[in-house]
C-alpha cells in the first residue's frame, strides 16, 4: 500500500546522505522484507568497509527460510515470498557496491544425496545466485570448493534465517577449522525471521485455495528438525572456536532498526574452554557501527588474555638419561643447568606466557626434536603432525624441510656450538722464533747492507796493499805481529839454532819428498800436454795453473786482506764478536766503526724483540675449521642429535673431511653409495652391510655409540672437555662454560680457543600448523622480551664465558725445546755440512796423492 513511496521518495529526498535516506525509508513503514534487506545490506557494507577493511565478501543464504514465528507470518507461502524478496533486494544492493561479492546457496546441505533434486528457477530469486555443486560431491568437498584457505583475508556472512541449514554449514566450517584469522565471520540473526512457522497439518493448502507445492523429502525432514533448534549462543558453544577466531554475532532483538554486536571466541573446545560472548557495540542506520571504547583501543590478543585454565598439551625434549624427580621439577630448576639448557630455557619462557594468559600445561617428553627417519618425522615434530600435542616446549632449528609441517611463533634460544680446545703453546710458527723479530724487508735490508760492507772492506784492503807495499808484508796484518810467512821464517831459524841436529829419518823423508816433487815437476814439464787421455790432459792443465800461482806467491809478498776475511769480519760484528784484523788507513777504520755501531743497534732491537716474543701471548694459528682438520689435534663431538644430523645432511667439504678423518669411520655399503648427500669414509673399519651411515647417526637412540669403537669420539660434555691437551671438543658454549669455570685453571682458560663448524643458530618456538595458539605465544614471547624476562632467564641458564686473568708466571719465562729448536737445527745442519765437506776434502787429498805416486813410480 506504500508503493508510491518507492517511486517519489528519491525525487523528494535528493541530496540527502545515504544513511538518512535509509532511516527515512524505514520510518515510512516499508514492507518488512524491504526494510530488513536495506538494514542488512547497510550492516554488511559497513562491517566490510569501515570496520574490517576487507573488500572480499562471501554471503551464505538459502532459497527458502526455515524459521518459526507463527504469530507474525500466518502463511508459509507468504513467508517464502517475503524471504525471497528480501534476498533479492539484499543481493542487488551488494552487487551494486564496489566490493568483491560472492553469493552461495546453502540449500544443497538440506538435500539428500539420493532424493534431492535440482533447484528450479521458480523456487526463489534467480538474479545473482551462484550455481549449486553437483549432488555427487560430499558436503566437505563442497565446502572446500567454496571457502579456500588463501593468503588474503575474506569475510563470510551467514544468514541465520536459514535455520538448520545454516547450523549445518557452521558445523562443517567448525570441522574444517575455518574459524581462524583468515576468515572474518558475521552471523546475522534478525527479529523478523526469528520465529517458528506454523505448518498446517493434513491439508497443506494455501489461504487462497490453491494447492501448496509438495516439499522435497530432504526439506520435509529438515522442517521437522527445525522445531527444536537450540539458541545460537548454546549452539556456538559446541563449535571449534579458538583464540584467533574472528566471529561477530549481530542480533536484532525487536522491530527497531537496531543490531547488537557480540564478539564470540573460545579458548579452545579441545583445550576444555567455554564459549565467550561479549557485547562490543551496536549498529543503527543513522550512526553505523558503534563499538565500545575498550574494544576499539585493544587488540584481539589483549582482549582474550584469560583462557580460563585451558589445558594445553606441551611436549618437551629431554636428553638427560639420568634425570631424577618429576618432569616439571627438572624443567624449572637449575640443577645440572648445563644439560638440556636450551630446552629448559624455552620452557621457562612458555611458563611466563602461560601465567600471562592463564592456561595450564599437560606435559609429555621425548628424546628427539624431530628428524626425518624412514620417511617420517620422529620426536616432537612428529607428535605435532600427528596431533599428539599442541605446542612444542623445546625450540628447534627452523629448516626448510620443517616449514610445511609446523608453525613458528618467535625466536627463543641462540645456540652457538663450536670446537673448544686448549691451543698448543708451541706451534709451527714458534720454531722460527729467531726470524720473528724482524720482518722480511728488514732482513733483506740487513743482508744488503752486509754485502755492501763486505765489498767496500774488500776494496779498501786491496787498495791499501797496493799503495803501501813495503818490507814484503801486507798492510792489513794480523793483530800483534808480522805477516804469517815472515813469522814462519823467524820461527824456523830459531828452531834451527835451538836444535841444529835432527833425526836422520826426518831429514831423509824431507829430502826424499823434495826430490819426489822435483822429479814430478820435471816429469810434468817434460810430458807434453797433448799426450795422454782427455782427463789426463785436463788434470795437467789444472795442475800447471796451480803451480804457476804458487810460484807467483813465492816471489811476491803474501797478502792477507782477502774477500773471505771481509765476510768473516761482517759476520763477526753482527754476532757481537771481536775484529780478526786491523787496518792502517782511516777509511778502513771508518767502515769498521760504522759496522760496529750498526751491529750494536741491530742487536739491541733484536734481543729486545726476542724477550718480548717470549713474554707475549703465544700466537694462535688454528683459527678455521680447515686449520683444525690439518692440525695434530684429536677431535670429539657432543653426543647430541643435531650434531649427528648435521653430518648426515651437510655438503660442506671441510666438515665431511673432518668427519672422515677425525670423528667416525663410515662403513661402505650399497645404501651409502645410493645416498649422494652423505659423506663416505674411504677407509672403513667395518664391512657389516647391516650397519650404515644412517644407523651410526641415529645410534644415540639405542646407545650403540657407547659400545662401538668406531663411534668412540661421541662424548658427553664432561668427558669431552676434560680430555688431555691436544683434544678439540665440539659442544654448545652454554654447556661448556659452566664446566670450564668449575674445573679449568686460569692459565687453561686463557689458552682456550673456539672454532665454529657452522654459524650460530637461532632457534624458534613451534606449534601445530595453523595453530590458534600461534598469536598467543608470539605475543607472549614479545612481551617477555620487552619486559626483560627473557634476559633474566638467559642469564640464569646461559653461563658466562670465564674471564681470562693473564698473569706472568715462572713457566712463561722458561724457554722450552720447541723454541730453541730452530737454533739447534741450524747448528746440526752446519755440522752435517762440515762433515760432508771434510769427507770430500779427504777423498780429494787421497786421490791427488795416489795420482802423484803413480806418476813418480812411472818415472
Amino acid at each position: 500500500m506504500h508503493w508510491w513511496l518507492l517511486v517519489f521518495l528519491p525525487l523528494s529526498c535528493q541530496g540527502l546522505p545515504e544513511h538518512e535516506l535509509l532511516e527515512l525509508e524505514l520510518d515510512y513503514g516499508l514492507a518488512e522484507p524491504q526494510r530488513t534487506s536495506l538494514l542488512q545490506s547497510s550492516l554488511i557494507l559497513q562491517f566490510s568497509q569501515d570496520y574490517k577493511h576487507i573488500p572480499r565478501i562471501t554471503y551464505f543464504t538459502c532459497q527458502k527460510p526455515h524459521l518459526q514465528t507463527p504469530n507474525q507470518i500466518p502463511n508459509a507461502a507468504e513467508h517464502r515470498d517475503a524471504f525471497a524478496a528480501k534476498n533479492f533486494q539484499l543481493i542487488k544492493s551488494l552487487y551494486e557496491s564496489e566490493l568483491f561479492v560472492r553469493i552461495v546457496l546453502l540449500d544443497v546441505l538440506a538435500q539428500s544425496p539420493t532424493s534431492g533434486r535440482p533447484n528450479r528457477p521458480g523456487n526463489g530469486p534467480t538474479g545473482g545466485f551462484s550455481q549449486t555443486p553437483s549432488q555427487a560431491q560430499s558436503n566437505s568437498e563442497w565446502l572446500e570448493g567454496v571457502l579456500r584457505m588463501e593468503a588474503l583475508r575474506q569475510i563470510a556472512v551467514v544468514d541465520l534465517a536459514c535455520g538448520a541449514v545454516s547450523r549445518r554449514f557452521l558445523e562443517l566450517a567448525s570441522a574444517k577449522m575455518l574459524y581462524s584469522e583468515k576468515f572474518h565471520w558475521l552471523l546475522i540473526e534478525d527479529f523478523a525471521w526469528h520465529g517458528r512457522t506454523q505448518t498446517a497439518e493434513g491439508s497443506g493448502k494455501r489461504d487462497d485455495g490453491e494447492m501448496e507445492e509438495e516439499e522435497p523429502p530432504g526439506q520435509q525432514i529438515q522442517a521437522t528438525d527445525d522445531e527444536d533448534l537450540p539458541s545460537i549462543e548454546s549452539f556456538l558453544g559446541g563449535m571449534n572456536l579458538y583464540m584467533n577466531t574472528e566471529l561477530t554475532l549481530a542480533k536484532r532483538m525487536s522491530e527497531a532498526a537496531h543490531y547488537t554486536l557480540f564478539d564470540v571466541w573460545n579458548p579452545g573446545l579441545n583445550y576444555g574452554g567455554h564459549v565467550n560472548l561479549t557485547e562490543i557495540g551496536s549498529f543503527t542506520p543513522t550512526e553505523g557501527i558503534q563499538l565500545h571504547t575498550w574494544f576499539r583501543t585493544t587488540s584481539t590478543v589483549r582482549r582474550r588474555m584469560d583462557m580460563q585454565h585451558a589445558r594445553v598439551r606441551c611436549m618437551v625434549v629431554v636428553t638427560n638419561k639420568n634425570m631424577t624427580g618429576t618432569l616439571m621439577y627438572y624443567l624449572t630448576h637449575t640443577m645440572s643447568g648445563h644439560i638440556d639448557t636450551m630446552n629448559r630455557f624455552n620452557f621457562n619462557l612458555l611458563m611466563a606466557v602461560r601465567d600471562m594468559f592463564n592456561w595450564t600445561f599437560v606435559l609429555s617428553r621425548t628424546t628427539s626434536w624431530g628428524y626425518v627417519k624412514n620417511g617420517r618425522f620422529d620426536g616432537m615434530i612428529g607428535a605435532l603432525i600427528r596431533n599428539e600435542t599442541d605446542i612444542g616446549g623445546a625450540p628447534i632449528f627452523y629448516w626448510l624441510e620443517r616449514h610445511k609441517w609446523i608453525d613458528v611463533a618467535g625466536r627463543s634460544w641462540s645456540s652457538r656450538p663450536c670446537f673448544i680446545f686448549r691451543h698448543p703453546r708451541s706451534t709451527q710458527k714458534d720454531r722460527i722464533v729467531f726470524l720473528q723479530p724482524f720482518t722480511n724487508d728488514v732482513w733483506i735490508l740487513i743482508v744488503g747492507c752486509g754485502v755492501l760492507t763486505v765489498f767496500i772492506l774488500w776494496f779498501l784492503t786491496t787498495i791499501e796493499w797496493k799503495l803501501v807495499p813495503h818490507d814484503g808484508s801486507a798492510l792489513i796484518k794480523p793483530k800483534g805481529g808480522a805477516p804469517p810467512r815472515h813469522h814462519y821464517q823467524q820461527q824456523q831459524q830459531q828452531e834451527q839454532v835451538e836444535a841444529p841436529v835432527r833425526p836422520i829419518t826426518a831429514v831423509s823423508v824431507v829430502v826424499s819428498k823434495e826430490k819426489v816433487e822435483e822429479k814430478q815437476e820435471e816429469y810434468e814439464d817434460s810430458t807434453p800436454i797433448d799426450a795422454g787421455t782427455l782427463w789426463q790432459r785436463c788434470y795437467q792443465k789444472l795442475n800447471k795453473y796451480i803451480k804457476d800461482r804458487k810460484a807467483k806467491q813465492k816471489k811476491a809478498p803474501e797478502r792477507v786482506g782477502l774477500f773471505l776475511e771481509s765476510v768473516l769480519f761482517f759476520v763477526g760484528i753482527i754476532c757481537q764478536q771481536g775484529l780478526g784484523f786491523s787496518t792502517s788507513f782511516v777509511s778502513g777504520r771508518c767502515i769498521v766503526i760504522t759496522s760496529l755501531l750498526f751491529s750494536f743497534c741491530i742487536y739491541q732491537f733484536y734481543s729486545a724483540s726476542i724477550v718480548g716474543t717470549l713474554l707475549m701471548e703465544k700466537p694462535k694459528t688454528i683459527k678455521t675449521l680447515s686449520d683444525l682438520v690439518h692440525s695434530s689435534l684429536k677431535v670429539g663431538m657432543e653426543d647430541i642429535l643435531y650434531n649427528r644430523d648435521y653430518f648426515l645432511h651437510t655438503k660442506d667439504p671441510v666438515s665431511m673431511e673432518l668427519y672422515a678423518k677425525k670423528i667416525t669411520s663410515v662403513p661402505t655399503t650399497k645404501e651409502n653409495e645410493a645416498d649422494e648427500d652423505e659423506p663416505v669414509d674411504p677407509n672403513p673399519v667395518s664391512t657389516d652391510p647391516a650397519k650404515s651411515y644412517r644407523d651410526i647417526v641415529h645410534s644415540h637412540e639405542t646407545g650403540a655409540h657407547a659400545k662401538d669403537n668406531a663411534a668412540s669420539n661421541w662424548l658427553d660434555p664432561e668427558t669431552g672437555l676434560l680430555r688431555h691437551l691436544g683434544f678439540a671438543f665440539h659442544v654448545d658454549v652454554a654447556a661448556a662454560y659452566k664446566i670450564i669455570a668449575e674445573t679449568f685453571s686460569e692459565q687453561d682458560i686463557c689458552d682456550l680457543t673456539e672454532v665454529s663448524m657452522f654459524p650460530p643458530q637461532k632457534t624458534v618456538s613451534i606449534m601445530q600448523k595453523n595453530s590458534p595458539m600461534r598469536k598467543v605465544i608470539s605475543y607472549g614471547l614479545r612481551r617477555v622480551t620487552e619486559t626483560g624476562i627473557l634476559t633474566y632467564h638467559f642469564n640464569v641458564w646461559h653461563s658466562r664465558k670465564p674471564p681470562c686473568v693473564k698473569k706472568i708466571e715462572t713457566s712463561d719465562l722458561h724457554v722450552d725445546m720447541d723454541t730453541v729448536s730452530s737454533a739447534l737445527l741450524i747448528l746440526l745442519f752446519s755440522y752435517a755440512i762440515t762433515l760432508m765437506i771434510l769427507g770430500t776434502e779427504i777423498l780429494y787429498s787421497k786421490w791427488h796423492n795416489r795420482i802423484q805416486l803413480k806418476w813418480v813410480g812411472a818415472t
